[in-house]
């Protein structure tokens, strides 16, 4: 007990004098907790580092320190860790899965059994599921049900049979699990704000399902400029989805310089063909010379009139 009172006054960064002091401070910790002076008295953060995970992004988040000083590696951890290998997630990427998902180990082993079992039985292949996991590591916080309800989401909101949701799901699997409120808006944005066809968006969800979390005024303004400043129309943007989630600044470099030298012709049908995809595509050296036919050097020149 006279422990447990010098513990609630004591400042968190004076060194303990007893390892075994760490998991009654746990209970104590704060928010901006800071778990690298404790790593030397800590196996479990010890091992996490050994991981690759960096544990100052833990520190920043509420709650995490505290949770993660509680675990036991043995007892809390390892079958969890051994879950994931088998699951297909590479040990080089551990660290950085870790990173963005330490609350993983909060999860019972016969959940995240489950969770897997419900993706195998909606046909997705183990390397399917391991790319899932791998490149959203909060995907295995959600429940079957809510998985379920947001692959169903997205099958009706796009018109979409249920081998192209999983089309979509393995090329963007962050976005099943983002905000739908995000997807909601994205979708009036581009049906009605850009002036998609249904068909169109249901061809740009499978295309580039990426354009779905991306910020969403960044996307209509780069519409805006595609279409109403270089008159691309929208069948040359389903054809050539790409640029919708390039870099603006990119784009308008390419297509400018293409224009000052008269060459910003974008119509198939018509001589001098410029393919609207090299405008995000390849090094500006390939771009000068086998699209602008011009040097590197000139359009160095012109983008400092920019």
């Amino acid at each position: 007990m006279k422990l447990l009172k010098e513990l609630e006054t004591r400042d968190v960064l004076v060194p303990l004098k007893d390892a075994h002091e760490i998991d009654l401070l746990a209970q104590e910790v704060r928010p901006a907790f800071n778990l690298a002076a404790y790593i030397n008295r800590s196996a479990t953060l010890q091992e996490m580092v050994k991981l690759g995970v960096d544990i100052s992004k833990w520190e920043k988040r509420k709650g995490i320190s505290s949770y993660i000083l509680k675990l036991d590696l043995e007892r809390d951890m390892k079958q969890h860790l051994v879950f994931l290998h088998h699951q297909g997630l590479k040990p080089e990427d551990l660290g950085r899965w870790l990173t963005r998902n330490p609350l993983i180990f909060r999860e019972r082993i016969e959940d995240l059994g489950s969770r897997i079992n419900y993706l195998r039985a909606m046909k997705f292949t183990n390397g399917e599921i391991a790319r899932l996991i791998s490149r959203n590591p909060y995907w295995l916080l959600f429940s079957t049900v809510r998985i379920d309800n947001r692959l169903g989401f997205f099958q009706h909101l796009g018109g979409l049979s249920r081998g192209e949701v999983r089309v979509v799901a393995v090329k963007e699997p962050r976005l099943i699990t983002h905000s739908l409120h995000h997807v909601k808006r994205t979708s009036i944005a581009v049906t009605e704000e850009m002036g998609f066809s249904k068909n169109e968006m249901k061809s740009l969800i499978l295309s580039t399902p990426k354009l779905w979390i991306t910020h969403g005024p960044s996307l209509l303004r780069r519409f805006e400029y595609l279409h109403n400043e270089m008159g691309l129309s929208h069948s040359v943007l389903v054809q050539f989805p790409q640029i919708l989630q390039s870099r603006e600044f990119r784009i308008k470099q390419r297509h400018l310089y293409l224009k000052t030298l008269g060459r910003d012709q974008y119509d198939p049908h018509k001589p001098n063909y410029v393919s609207p995809a090299s405008l995000v595509e390849g090094t500006d050296i390939h771009f000068c010379s086998d699209i602008a036919k011009s040097t590197i050097h000139d359009y160095n020149i012109f983008l400092k009139t920019l």
